[in-house]
């Protein structure tokens, strides 16, 4: 699917869940030890890898931004993952964007213009204000004229309308860049593939899916449930 037949077509869909719970402190790096979290890479699919490439265990979680119960992982799991486990080289995390609206696209793409430095960092601080831009990007569609935009002209709006402009600047992306990102084709096709890629190709029944080593953790939906099992695997 073309991504401007993508951003054309969840900008008119409205959030598919409710916001939830704020993530907790950031991760510190272990002292005395190599910082894995500054390690990052694109796979060739444009997903972002952080941590140790040869780390034992390879998880991978299919998320979307306006996902509560996405949210609500980021807030019990980002924490302990990333200073046990990813900063130590035990543990590399890859993140596949399931895209299922507008809003979601908007972030994913603004979030995918920043630094891989900042990734973790970013989607920490996005589900820490989901409930807020959630409720500010509909209001995009209240704008004279919305609906005789163009596909690029709506994001750009509910971009802006959702308050991503000020985000992004306070974390050092200039409105130049903004706006650069925001019309970047190739960026978008990418984008657009990687979500077609997880909901058609991959068949992911919702988000988040987790999969440990290439295996899917279906039932996992909690820091509580996904612990034990990375234990496991580092055995």
């Amino acid at each position: 699917m073309k991504s401007s037949m993508l951003a054309a077509a969840v900008l008119l869909a409205l959030p598919m869940a409710t916001p939830a719970a704020t993530p907790g402190k950031k991760a510190a790096k272990p002292a005395g030890q190599h910082n894995w979290l500054a390690t990052t890479a694109r796979t060739a699919e444009g997903a972002i890898v952080v941590g140790n490439p040869a780390a034992k265990v390879k998880l991978v979680e299919y998320l979307s931004l306006t996902c509560s119960h996405c949210a609500q992982l980021s807030a019990e799991m980002l924490p302990s993952l990333q200073r046990d486990y990813i900063a130590r080289g035990l543990v590399s995390l890859e993140v596949r964007h399931a895209v299922r609206d507008g809003y979601d696209f908007a972030a994913s793409l603004l979030l995918r213009c920043e630094p891989p430095a900042r990734y973790l960092a970013s989607i920490e601080a996005l589900f820490a204000k989901q409930a807020e831009w959630m409720a500010k990007g509909q209001s995009a569609a209240a704008i004279a004229g919305f609906d005789s935009k163009s596909p690029d002209e709506k994001m750009l709006l509910v971009a802006r309308a959702a308050g991503f402009d000020s985000f992004f600047a306070q974390r050092g992306l200039t409105p130049k860049a903004f706006a650069a990102c925001m019309a970047d084709d190739n960026a978008q096709k990418q984008l657009a593939q990687m979500a077609g890629n997880s909901w058609e190709r991959d068949a992911i029944p919702g988000t988040p899916l987790l999969l440990i080593n290439g295996v899917r953790q279906g039932d996992v939906h909690s820091w509580a449930a996904l612990e034990p099992l990375i234990k496991a695997a580092l055995k």
